[in-house]
């Protein structure tokens, strides 16, 4: 039927993948999985645990059913140039050489029909114990809760704002930063880290004017449904911490309106979409408490 398939999987899960079985564009794309973590019309998100518990995998695949989006994929430019599974395997791949913690990509895949892409997939490495961003705020985003949570809230904030600040100073932009796109994992000594996750558009510019564009496109996306979880002291508190001052002067508050100007854009939609995540997320809830 005019199929090729395509796979490149990091040397190092090699063999892990090929005793799962999960070496071919072909099995990963029918896997049942263990369990499913995300769905939509185009996409699905599977987990997969490996034998003899080494690790659990994720595995995102995009599908093209239609003649209809495969020639509108062709025309954003997956006909000669990277599906969205290599993008964001290359994305996150540059990440972790900048020492920005984004998720580990493992492989990705693709099937194209006449070189149209029907199907492509990215395999990752689960971060044990971690949870996204966005369900965590969920629990613990109520003005109301406890002294206790409050306070972890904030230093959850701060640390966030380092580590986005962190990304940006060293020339990488994620241009799809909403909080479902962020891992955030309790360590000892109550401490946080977080993982950086779906950035298939995410890029290093290197063009001072456009990578300030793009980082004002990141903050605003950090800050649409911040104000339905955080206090406005919080998110003052957070902005503060990315710009590294103390004070807002007059050219950073026009900044600021900018960015408030595009999460006012971004809020509703991101809201339904949280919404929508709520059943897959849910599973993951206990693991907050531990805080």
């Amino acid at each position: 039927m005019f199929l090729t398939d395509h796979m490149t999987i990091d040397r190092p899960f090699r063999k892990q993948l090929s005793q799962a079985g999960l070496d071919r564009v072909s099995v990963v794309l029918s896997c049942v999985g263990d369990r499913l973590a995300a769905w939509s019309r185009t996409s699905d998100t599977i987990a997969r645990d490996l034998p003899n518990g080494d690790c659990t995998l994720f595995i995102k695949r995009y599908h093209y059913p239609r003649w209809s989006r495969r020639f509108r994929g062709m025309f954003r430019g997956t006909f000669l140039k990277m599906s969205r599974a290599r993008s964001e395997y290359r994305a996150l791949r540059l990440m972790r050489q900048l020492g920005i913690q984004g998720v580990r990509p493992i492989a990705y895949g693709e099937r194209r029909m006449f070189h149209f892409l029907k199907s492509c997939f990215l395999i990752t490495e689960a971060v044990p114990d971690a949870m996204p961003l966005s369900s965590f705020i969920m629990t613990f985003g109520s003005h109301r809760a406890s002294a206790r949570a409050v306070r972890y809230r904030r230093e959850i904030l701060l640390t966030l704002a380092r580590q986005v600040r962190h990304m940006h100073e060293a020339g990488f932009v994620h241009r799809d930063l909403f909080w479902r796109n962020v891992l955030i994992r309790p360590m000892p000594g109550d401490r946080f880290e977080f993982y950086f996750l779906d950035a298939s558009v995410g890029k290093r510019i290197r063009m001072s004017q456009r990578r300030q564009d793009s980082i004002v496109g990141d903050i605003a996306a950090m800050g649409a449904v911040a104000p339905h979880f955080c206090s406005k002291a919080d998110q003052l508190r957070f902005l503060l911490e990315y710009l590294d001052i103390e004070k807002l002067s007059e050219e950073k508050r026009r900044w600021l309106r900018r960015v408030q100007s595009r999460s006012d854009l971004l809020r509703e939609t991101e809201l339904q979409r949280l919404q929508r995540g709520v059943v897959f997320d849910r599973q993951l809830r206990p693991a907050a408490e531990t805080v």
